[in-house]
């Protein structure tokens, strides 16, 4: 519409809507709806079910948001910054999935970072490229495949749908979840008999429904009435329904109850109404479920809800099975199983987890099997410190569906994403991840058989590389070794000969590395598979030529290519190099005489078997066979442990014609030092002298660690070429040999021994700074060392003197602070005396603001008899004595600083003081602010920033606008103050990081504001449409008001100073007003007088056009 208005007006009307564009920008778009439950309901471009947030464009006009900044942490604004240009249409939306994947292509974005919906610390906000907040909302968790949006496009209402409205406007809103149901008891351990109470928050408007089979309850489950009593091992699950149609049926509630159950190793329960048939041996399912793991006390450790799939290939024939469990948080209840699971970790997170029952060694199942195997050399690779990647393990107890299902062991997933990036910082779409079971794939990408063709590239072209190219040629094995972990493949093939595993490298065998050019573990490495077929057990897949403790160590270089990946190839191409063969025999003699020796391979075994030995009768109750026949197979893997040790070093002579020995060694050091031999084998003064057997053939290597190194010695002399005086050493044995290196003698020291008569009290020494409270202690100095004592005693004991036998204390014996010089092995001897039996404690550390009312309390209390009698004194100055009763007394005061004792009594005898008290005055925050316009707002424009200008670490703002609206906890509010006259007092509390607060106040004033709006046109036709000429105004003195229409010839047409007659209700009908006739389509000129709300005068004259 065209229209006139005043000058005046126009700046005001300019001015508004200035303002109503900032606003508008500012609100143009809305985070519209998200779901991180997104678990089959909504694909992505690449087939994925991601999590999505979905943007509202509320404008009439396309946004591209290329530029804008997306992030789901209040620390991290600009986590993600759309990098292209992404346009959302006019009043549409537009989706982007939060799949980490950081682009935007073809139409579709993805930011950087995935949401987690039950970490219950993830937002959405959106900003503009300028790092203007747009938007912002928590992410709150949804059950599975559900949203959370507002109740239609744009609105402020947030609500849940059950069918999520990604693309589409939202539709089917419901008001929020019902509450959870409460159990009266925690799950967990109980004897004889448990009983439930289920309670509601809402208990009249909702209907609770159970189930005690570990199913999901629905509303055909059975309704809860009365107190629930388990007398067995029951899982307990509930969830509420509301009687509101708008709240849609609350999240489940589930326990379970051991009923005179109890276990020494952790507890996994699983539940849900498919996982039984999928243990049944369905391993096509994958069932949805909870799990809930307890510590061996029965203890709730983590629990959630997630799927389970198959785990097994064999084994899987087996009655007692392997699974996988996956937690997702997709369903809403937890992301990951949040404990310390393993021993030999320190992961604490876990979403997939691997539960076997053994594999191929389960007993009773696997004839021979021990129950032990796969999950002890795992463990042993971890505890030697294998460069492989192994699953660690953790022996437990499984529950299905409230029923005892024996005993398993909790493995860690090391084919993975999550543990790729936790342990070596190389996440999803950066592994090369390959793995051979009969076929070989890329797991990680997950594609094939056969496997992904560029990851398969990737390792073919080092594979040839090493193959092709002679080894010894140094130049081409130091290529290789940058590519390929030439350490891994030594430990993988010395692992699997030791154990004489009979399923690898066809089977079971798996390899990776890392593309993350910032992580860790980029070359080609093993990781372990499934080690049950090992010590002589199970079926030969692999074709190994002896299965005997006997088995030759060379026997791998005889298999040719099992699998067809080149794993033997490469092992025998690198053998031909040196380097590559000292460090393998050096290799196998460092882990023969430590991890995988005799000793301690058994005493491993003999332990992990001791964790499920109390278990295992109840795994024969469930599943057969006989507690003896267990305790003969284990002991028939331990026999051949024994046998494969004395075995293993014996054969490698034979297998390779240029190895002699192996030969006694020898290592001795002479004076105070530390030398390395091979790899990690240290011998010092305290385990010197070091024995040894090595082979020759191979270099021996040898460094000095620490110490002030002298020489090298070599015994028989004359055999060897060396430089004694170089701290390196390298040896290729010819016979027996002793190595001695020599130290430097350290500078002559002597023994003082400390001692406190009598003994039985806290009192302690600081010996030259440092505390010493046990006795006797010695400690060792250097010949003319200056020691200085201070005694720290019991405060019911007193100083006497110091005693020794030959060092002089200085200044006196007598002097509690005293010193000596150490020329002599001594024994220095504090003497102390019981103090008297009544006592005053001064204590105290209180903190109070300088501008607080409340004073510090300093607090003193007595033993003995009143009335008690004390002198004190602050910041070193004594005070008045005080005599009371009060016990304990307290001195209340405003002043900072320290309050000691300085004597007391009863009313018989002096006592001891002991104690001190401290009272630190706090600086107060100065409370002050301003806004960005002036104290004074008008009824147009009543909306204003704050501007903190406080003073102090300020770490929280407490708003008071004094106009009946919320208050505000921002540092920097925007407020709009009602469109009325008046006068506000604002209020502003800060507090500072020591809760200290100030107040103050500023008057803002709201004044009122006049205009006029009259329209140039109107069209008195009947048609209902602008038949009457109206005004709008605001803040006009209505009893002034004249306004007059005159014709082209100046003649009055129409008149009034009643300025209701102009309103919208009322309005001219364009009429002649004397004669009521119709007026002439034409332009006529109206003129207008009047005063405003202050009194000025106004005037002015326009045109108004009749149009007919």
């Amino acid at each position: 519409m065209i229209f006139s208005i005043f000058a005046d007006m126009r700046k005001i009307f300019y001015l508004l809507l200035c303002i109503i564009y900032f606003q508008s920008v500012n609100a143009q778009l809305l985070i519209n709806e998200y779901s991180a439950a997104n678990y089959d309901s909504y694909q992505d471009n690449y087939g994925d079910y991601e999590d999505w947030v979905e943007i509202y464009n509320s404008t009439a006009n396309p946004i591209d948001i290329n530029g804008y900044f997306i992030t789901d942490k209040v620390s991290n604004p600009t986590k993600w910054q759309v990098p292209a240009s992404f346009i959302i249409a006019a009043n549409d939306v537009g989706i982007i999935f939060c799949s980490g994947r950081d682009e935007v292509s073809g139409g579709f974005a993805h930011t950087n970072f995935k949401i987690t919906q039950t970490k219950g610390n993830e937002v959405f906000i959106l900003s503009d490229a300028s790092q203007v907040l747009l938007d912002s909302i928590s992410v709150r968790p949804n059950i599975e495949s559900h949203s959370r949006g507002r109740e239609t496009n744009g609105s402020s209402t947030w609500s849940v749908f059950d069918n999520a409205t990604p693309t589409t406007a939202n539709v089917g809103a419901f008001q929020q979840y019902s509450y959870t149901p409460v159990f009266s008891i925690p799950s967990g351990y109980y004897t004889g008999s448990a009983q439930i109470i289920i309670t509601h928050p809402n208990p009249p408007n909702v209907t609770i429904y159970y189930t005690t089979d570990g199913s999901k309850p629905d509303n055909t489950s059975t309704p809860y009435t009365t107190p629930i009593t388990f007398i067995q091992t029951t899982v307990l699950k509930a969830v509420a329904y509301s009687s509101n149609p708008n709240i849609l049926p609350s999240f489940i509630e589930y326990n379970t109850y051991f009923i005179d159950d109890t276990h020494t190793i952790p507890i996994l329960s699983i539940s849900g109404e498919q996982v039984d048939n999928l243990l049944d041996g369905n391993g096509w399912m994958e069932p949805q479920g909870t799990v809930e793991y307890f510590s061996k006390d029965g203890i709730l450790i983590d629990k959630g809800m997630g799927e389970f799939n198959k785990h097994g290939n064999d084994s899987w024939a087996y009655d007692q099975r392997g699974f996988d469990y996956i937690m997702r948080d997709q369903f809403g209840y937890n992301y990951a199983l949040k404990d310390k699971l393993f021993m030999t970790k320190d992961r604490d997170k876990f979403q997939r987890i691997i539960v076997k029952a053994a594999a191929n060694d389960n007993y009773p199942e696997s004839n021979g099997g021990a129950h032990i195997r796969d999950q002890y050399v795992h463990h042993l690779s971890q505890l030697a410190d294998l460069r492989m990647d192994e699953r660690s393990y953790q022996s437990c107890i499984v529950y299905l569906n409230g029923d005892y299902w024996g005993v398993y062991d909790l493995r860690e997933k090391a084919d993975d994403h999550d543990f790729t990036n936790y342990y070596y910082d190389q996440p999803s779409g950066q592994v090369d991840y390959l793995k051979t079971w009969g076929q070989t794939w890329s797991e990680l990408p997950k594609v094939g058989p056969p496997a992904a063709p560029a990851v398969m590239a990737n390792w073919n072209t080092i594979e040839n590389y090493i193959t092709s190219n002679p080894m010894n040629v140094q130049a081409n094995y130091n290529y290789a070794k940058g590519i390929f972990n030439t350490g891994s493949i030594i430990d993988y093939f010395l692992l699997n000969s030791y154990v004489v595993c009979s399923d690898w490298l066809n089977w079971n065998t798996a390899w990776w590395r890392g593309l993350n050019p910032n992580g860790d573990k980029k070359k080609w490495r093993y990781a372990l598979w499934d080690m049950d077929a090992t010590f002589d057990h199970y079926i030969n897949y692999t074709g190994v030529p002896s299965t005997s403790p006997t088995a030759d160590p060379c026997d791998p270089s005889s298999l040719n290519d099992p699998g067809g990946q080149g794993h033997v190839p490469i092992w025998n191409a690198l053998l031909n190099n040196d380097e590559f063969f000292d460090d393998y025999l050096n290799r196998w003699q460092d882990l023969a005489n430590g991890h995988l020796s005799c000793n301690s391979m058994v005493n491993l075994l003999d332990s992990m078997i001791a964790v499920i030995d109390p278990e295992m009768p109840g795994q024969i109750a469930k599943w057969g066979g006989n507690y003896a026949t267990w305790q003969s197979n284990v002991q028939d893997m331990r026999n051949f442990i024994l046998a494969r040790c004395d075995s293993m070093n014996a054969g490698f002579v034979p297998c390779y014609p240029a190895l002699s020995g192996p030969y006694n060694v020898t290592v001795e050091i002479i004076g105070i030092g530390e030398v390395e031999m091979s790899d990690d084998n240290i011998i010092n003064e305290i385990n010197t002298p070091w024995t040894d057997q090595r082979f020759g053939g191979v270099i021996l290597p040898f460094e000095v660690k620490s110490g002030t190194f002298q020489n090298w010695e070599i015994i028989p002399a004359g055999v060897y070429v060396y430089d004694p005086l170089v701290d390196t050493l390298e040896l290729d044995l010819q016979a027996d040999v002793t190595v001695i290196a020599n130290f430097i003698p350290p500078t002559p020291t002597r023994d003082i021994v400390y001692k406190v008569e009598p003994t039985g009290t806290t009192t302690s020494i600081d010996v030259n700074g440092v505390n010493m409270n046990v006795f006797p202690t010695s400690v060792n100095y250097t010949i003319g060392d200056t020691v200085s004592v201070v005694p720290q005693i019991d405060p019911l004991w007193g100083f006497s003197y110091w005693e020794t036998d030959s060092v002089i204390m200085m200044p006196l014996t007598t002097h509690p602070t005293d010193s000596f010089y150490v020329n002599y092995h001594d024994t220095v001897v504090l003497h102390i005396y019981e103090l008297p039996t009544i006592e005053a404690f001064i204590s105290g550390n209180d903190s109070i603001c300088d501008n607080e009312g409340n004073p510090a309390e300093v607090s003193i209390s007595f033993s003995g008899i009143a009335p008690f009698t004390f002198v004190y004194k602050h910041n070193g100055i004594a005070q008045n004595a005080i005599t009371t009763t009060l016990n304990p007394y307290i001195i209340e005061t405003k002043l900072d600083g320290v309050y000691e004792l300085i004597s007391f009594s009863d009313a018989v005898e002096v006592g001891g003081i002991s104690g001190q008290a401290w009272v630190t005055l706090l600086l107060s925050p100065d409370a002050d602010f301003h806004l960005t316009d002036s104290d004074t707002l008008n009824i147009l424009d009543a909306t204003t920033e704050f501007i903190d200008d406080s003073e102090g670490n300020i770490v929280s703002w407490e708003w008071n606008f004094n106009d009946n609206s919320p208050y505000d906890y921002t540092e920097l509010p925007t407020h709009t103050f009602p469109s009325v006259s008046s006068v506000y007092t604002v209020s502003l509390v800060v507090t500072d990081e020591n809760n200290c607060k100030d107040t103050t106040f500023r008057n803002i004033t709201i004044q009122d504001k006049y205009w006029i709006y009259i329209p140039n046109s109107f069209t008195p036709d009947f048609d209902q449409i602008n038949d009457k000429f109206c005004i709008s105004y605001n803040g006009i003195r209505e009893e002034t008001f004249n306004f007059t229409v005159y014709d082209r010839f100046s003649n009055v047409v129409y008149s009034t100073t009643n300025i209701f007659d102009l309103d919208c209700n009322n309005g001219w009908d364009g009429n002649y007003q004397e004669t009521g006739t119709p007026l002439l389509m034409g332009t006529y000129i109206y003129e207008v007088n009047y005063k405003d709300f202050e009194g000025w005068k106004h005037q002015d004259f326009g045109n108004i056009f009749i149009i007919r």
